[in-house]
């Protein structure tokens, strides 16, 4: 069975490129003497608020859970800031070398110099500002890996038994008795191997938007569609460019009706059973209404539904339980590093 998982735990420390400044500039907290101004933490928060946004369902969008977004990424900034004065305390280097290529590898996700050049404008900061805030993030990595390197422990044989049995008996829907961060990583390694293991179609779709809050005039305009999308498959047109043609969601266009793989339960159950009725090349000739829509439906790869055993997944299962031994050790070693530091927030949410 192929490789199933890859969970990531340890820190990342990012800066984002290309937000709005705040007119005001305030004093969120002071880190040791050195201060974390609203302008700074704003271009950091932006792109996280947008991406919460573009993830999660509109019911869960409230001041509250904003809010609580706001204070976490502060903590986090305010660790960056932690641990990028302990790189500095320890003397920490970075060779050119190392600088140049990583400098490089931010320039390539840019279509070309100029781009580059103008969104470190927009940021507001100069090549040798940007250089500096790079090296800061590559003597904190340095810094993490001199810490963390023989000092995490591997997971014993019995500890990985007893964490399959637990995925297991998670993937029964058995109650466990676990702290919460062991129940939430048995929870994503069982969701995953679920997954991994559940049969499975690939499907292509064409949607037509028409929710039960439609007018009469906005449900004839999805009619009409629905009926030049049958006409287009009945004619020979493909179904990915009929999708990309036609589709009501920017994501299905792009992609020209690309949806992946599914399992059941990932789909409104009217959806589902057609497709997992389906063989491969097989497309829906009438649309299937669900309460949003439209969906003309193709199936163009399947998955029959596969076992796996212990020692499948035994060195995966380890490479998990190391990575969360990893994280125990590095929160231990940060909040440490918190406890002895002159910390003062003078914004919460």
């Amino acid at each position: 069975m192929r490789k199933i998982l890859t969970l990531v735990f340890m820190m990342c420390f990012v800066a984002g490129i290309g937000f709005a400044e705040e007119v005001v500039d305030k004093t969120l907290a002071i880190v040791n003497g050195e201060p974390l101004m609203s302008s700074e933490f704003n271009k950091l928060l932006e792109p996280m608020i947008q991406q919460y946004k573009a993830m999660s369902p509109v019911e869960e969008q409230t001041d509250s859970k904003i809010n609580e977004l706001k204070n976490q990424i502060l903590e986090q900034r305010i660790e960056q800031m932690v641990l990028t004065q302990e790189a500095k305390k320890q003397k920490i280097k970075i060779v050119q070398r190392e600088l140049d290529e990583a400098v490089n590898q931010v320039k390539k996700r840019f279509p070309s110099d100029d781009v580059f050049q103008s969104e470190l404008k927009k940021e507001g900061l100069s090549l040798v500002q940007f250089e500096k805030r790079i090296e800061e993030q590559l003597m904190v990595q340095k810094l993490v890996e001199k810490e963390m390197k023989g000092n995490i422990k591997q997971p014993t044989d019995a500890e990985i038994k007893k964490f399959y049995d637990n995925v297991r008996a998670k993937m029964k829907g058995e109650k466990l008795n676990l702290s919460k961060e062991e129940e939430e990583t048995v929870d994503a390694v069982a969701k995953l191997l679920k997954r991994m293991s559940s049969e499975q179609v690939r499907l292509n779709q064409i949607y037509i938007k028409c929710d039960k809050g439609a007018t009469a005039q906005e449900r004839k305009a999805a009619e009409a569609k629905v009926a030049n999308v049958k006409k287009a498959l009945a004619g020979g047109a493909g179904f990915a460019e009929t999708s990309e043609k036609y589709s009501d969601d920017a994501l299905l266009k792009q992609r020209k009706g690309d949806m992946g793989f599914v399992i059941k339960g990932d789909l409104d159950k009217r959806l589902e059973d057609k497709a997992f009725s389906m063989t491969v090349g097989q497309y829906t000739k009438e649309p299937i209404q669900s309460d949003s829509g439209y969906h003309f439906l193709r199936v163009t790869e399947s998955r029959a539904s596969q076992s796996f055993t212990y020692e499948d997944v035994k060195n995966d299962l380890a490479e998990v339980l190391y990575r969360q031994n990893g994280k125990k050790l590095f929160d231990k070693w940060v909040d440490g590093l918190k406890a002895k530091a002159n910390i003062k927030r003078n914004q919460v949410w």
